[in-house]
């Protein structure tokens, strides 16, 4: 027994060393020290959820190839979309073109806390610029293109503006690129460009019975006035195709290669055709008729037409178009959803309440739409940021420095409104100016 203790006696005294030497302590408590490397999913996926999803997609996704392909999980972006949204989305989630096409899950979601993020610390994450008085009437008509960088407007002035928005962020004098006076004789009621993310031509539809096509790379030349016959209140366009809807019941086709003259004509309404949207080969156009109708540019022929509007006292202000959804916009401070595929009429959803009969109503004055987000405006000059899903759920509002707002676009993180009060005002994120 003696002689087995003994043997034991020297490996005892080496373990009692190594367990007493410092340095060895410290190599068994990092060996136990979790890192993220090899941390469990689960654990990662709760870190993540807390985190910005631009972060997530653009950076912490890059770190190693472990991460890079928890991210890739379609399913886990859907998740956090459908948390994020509290509502069901898409807003039409039966739709046909989601068997062929599938919801991009990760560019929704982070789309939505990108423009989460800006809109509710607007101060703080984006520049107001208003550029007043270029015009001395009010300001109908503005459009947005090449990505946000350039601005045309048009006003009951009769006059054309084009702005270089970068430019106009960095310098203490606000004032346009160019500026056309006798653009027209008679009131600038819309603008459309043959491609606004890289646009060179750009229509105006005016009072003076004229649609007239613009050079904008040549300091705004006029290079063709096309002839209406009648007031042109709206005008959409691609490539070298413009159309223009009447203060009359028309809506006429223009080809800048063939003319002044109209190629085509069709009379989808009764009364004013007061807006137009274009998606494809399609063409929607909402009338004081209070009526949705749809037309096939290609196939030169009516789809549909004599949708209603579901409201009596109320018509219809603005329409926007895109795969998932058509929404319309009344006079009294509604949206309408309408099916893409189909054209028929779903629901309604009410984003500014009736008012008293002493006090005005909120007339929508502009909508844009993206995947995950819905931007309206009303002309008492508020604006609602707002989920692209059923119900639509506001995230965010701001207020305009003046009201009567009379047109809202957007592109490309920039937004710009026109007002009655001769003014223009932008909003341009921080890291365009950067």
């Amino acid at each position: 027994m003696c002689e087995i203790i003994q043997a034991l006696k020297e490996p005892l005294k080496d373990i009692e060393s190594d367990y007493l030497n410092p340095s060895s302590a410290d190599e068994i408590y990092k060996a136990a020290e979790p890192t993220l490397s090899d941390m469990p999913v689960e654990i990662i996926l709760k870190i993540c959820s807390f985190l910005d999803s631009h972060f997530l997609k653009y950076t912490f996704s890059k770190v190693c190839t472990r991460f890079e392909n928890i991210l890739a999980d379609d399913h886990l972006w859907k998740y956090w979309v459908q948390n994020k949204v509290n509502g069901c989305f898409p807003a039409l989630p039966h739709l046909k073109i989601y068997e062929d096409v599938q919801i991009d899950w990760e560019e929704v979601c982070v789309e939505i806390d990108t423009e989460k993020k800006k809109w509710s610390d607007v101060q703080n994450t984006t520049k107001h610029i208003i550029a007043k008085d270029i015009h001395y009437a009010s300001v109908d008509a503005v459009l947005l293109l090449n990505k946000g960088e350039i601005c045309v407007s048009g006003g009951r002035d009769r006059s054309l503006a084009m702005w270089n928005v970068l430019e106009m962020s960095t310098s203490a004098d606000i004032k346009p690129m160019k500026i056309r006076h006798d653009a027209h004789a008679g009131w600038v009621w819309d603008l459309a460009a043959d491609n606004t993310d890289c646009a060179t031509t750009v229509y105006s539809a005016s009072w003076d019975n004229t649609v007239k096509a613009w050079d904008i790379t040549s300091d705004l030349t006029c290079v063709e006035t096309f002839k209406c016959g009648m007031s042109a209140l709206s005008v959409v366009a691609t490539d070298n195709i413009a159309m223009a809807g009447l203060y009359s019941n028309k809506v006429l086709s223009f080809d800048i290669r063939s003319g002044s003259n109209p190629i085509s004509s069709y009379k989808p309404h009764k009364g004013p055709v007061l807006a137009l949207s274009v998606h494809k080969n399609m063409v929607a156009s909402v009338s004081e008729d209070k009526t949705l109708a749809i037309w096939d540019r290609v196939a030169g022929k009516m789809v549909k037409n004599n949708i209603k509007i579901p409201k009596e006292k109320q018509y219809p202000v603005c329409v926007n178009w895109s795969s998932s959804a058509i929404y319309v916009g009344d006079s009294k401070g509604s949206l309408h959803l309408f099916n893409p595929e189909d054209f028929t009429f779903v629901r309604s959803h009410v984003i500014w309440e009736e008012t008293p009969v002493m006090e005005p109503n909120h007339k929508i004055a502009g909508c844009y739409q993206s995947k995950g987000i819905i931007i309206v405006c009303s002309d008492q000059g508020e604006i609602k940021f707002l989920y692209n899903c059923y119900p639509p759920q506001e995230y965010s509002s701001i207020e305009t420095c003046t009201v009567d707002v009379t047109k809202l676009q957007y592109q490309n993180g920039v937004l710009a409104v026109g007002t009655c009060d001769t003014a223009i005002e932008f909003w341009i994120p921080n890291e365009k100016i950067q």
